[in-house]
């Protein structure tokens, strides 16, 4: 029991922001013999997340996976952070100058996509800023990717946003890019129009585009393209027959046929336009690794996304300044509800009890 209770402890100590006390009880636990496989292995991701350094999470989670052989959470963790830790030893000299410096006169076709949770994936250039999109399947969770351009070059990626509803990813690349002839000459997408998927490892997918039917989601295509087909995890672009792209192939299947479903371009765009505007909205907001949305709230001490509840990359991080509690009451919504009337707090309210005291509300109290 001694390692069930050291493992309890470090997790408490984790949770009220002191990582070294957790990570003095964890490294006992993970040699711990009455602890089982998955104990050992619960104890190195948690032992990871007390210490920053990149090598140092891959050498723990790395024994967790000896410890618990399959577990693909961690193996998607690995691969987020070895991708991480490729960009920054690449000696590409495009890099060596500054992030500005990469420039291509005309955008590849295809991109690569790599450090995602699902496996290499494929993407496009969206904008001559060196924006990309590829499928929110192909990113997952990781915040920080590796672009492949062509041949050996390759740049790193910062996932700005993710939009799972429509299974796309926008990441932010330093290229700058002198034509984006593909896209700016894009036609109009017609039904019964033969097009071809194209990978980054070369493949090619050919199907055509189909009669959507009714009930269909705008910004979405259905090809004959199916599933089985897909040569990757995502994010092929969709081209007709004169090259230009229409949109980016998905791992969305329908049910009934078994074929792919791809996101128009003409979304694919405006959902970047969107992206943009939040930007320049809340230039401090950070990317939820979780649901994709801008999250403020970490730029003034909050834990939490606002969106989702998730915990935030920087949590945990001592700030010289403390937390601007006005401002998060605002972000939160905390300020919204009605006062408690045992503590006084205006967190809200679930299943009767207030959410801060658990106070409970005498009865027809709550009101709108």
């Amino acid at each position: 029991m001694g390692g069930e209770d050291d493992l309890l402890r470090a997790i408490e100590h984790m949770k009220s922001g002191d990582p070294q006390a957790a990570a003095a009880l964890l490294r006992v636990a993970v040699d711990d013999p009455d602890l089982d496989g998955h104990g050992r292995a619960v104890a190195c991701i948690w032992l990871a997340e007390t210490d920053d350094d990149i090598a140092f999470k891959i050498r723990c989670l790395g024994q967790a996976l000896q410890h618990e052989p399959g577990n693909f959470q961690v193996q998607g963790k690995l691969d987020q952070l070895r991708a991480r830790q490729l960009q920054r030893r690449s000696d590409a000299s495009a890099l060596t100058a500054s992030p500005s410096s990469v420039r291509i006169a005309q955008a590849p076709l295809v991109l690569g996509i790599d450090g995602g949770v699902n496996g290499r994936g494929s993407g496009i250039f969206v904008n001559r800023e060196g924006l990309v999109a590829t499928t929110a399947n192909v990113v997952g969770s990781a915040l920080e990717v590796v672009v492949a351009l062509h041949g050996s070059q390759t740049v790193p990626g910062q996932v700005l946003r993710r939009y799972p509803e429509s299974d796309l990813a926008l990441i932010q690349t330093p290229v700058a890019l002198g034509s984006l002839d593909a896209l700016e000459n894009s036609p109009v997408v017609i039904a019964k129009e033969a097009v071809t998927a194209l990978a980054y490892n070369g493949a090619k997918i050919r199907g055509a585009v189909e009669d959507p039917g009714e009930g269909a989601r705008q910004g979405w295509l259905r090809t004959s393209i199916l599933i089985a087909m897909s040569p990757d995890a995502g994010g092929n672009p969709l081209t007709d027959g004169r090259g230009h792209v229409l949109g980016l192939l998905t791992r969305n299947a329908d049910h009934d046929r078994g074929s792919a479903w791809a996101l128009s371009l003409a979304h694919i765009l405006t959902l970047a336009e969107q992206t943009a505007q939040e930007y320049r909205l809340l230039p401090h907001a950070a990317t939820c690794g979780a649901c994709g949305c801008r999250a403020g709230a970490g730029h003034y001490g909050g834990r939490y996304c606002e969106t989702c509840g998730a915990r935030l990359p920087s949590a945990g991080v001592s700030a010289l300044d403390p937390p601007d509690f006005e401002r998060l009451a605002q972000i939160y919504g905390e300020n919204q509800s009605m006062p408690c009337q045992g503590c006084g707090a205006q967190a809200g309210y679930y299943a009767g009890q207030c959410l801060r005291c658990s106070h409970e509300l005498a009865p027809g109290s709550l009101t709108a």
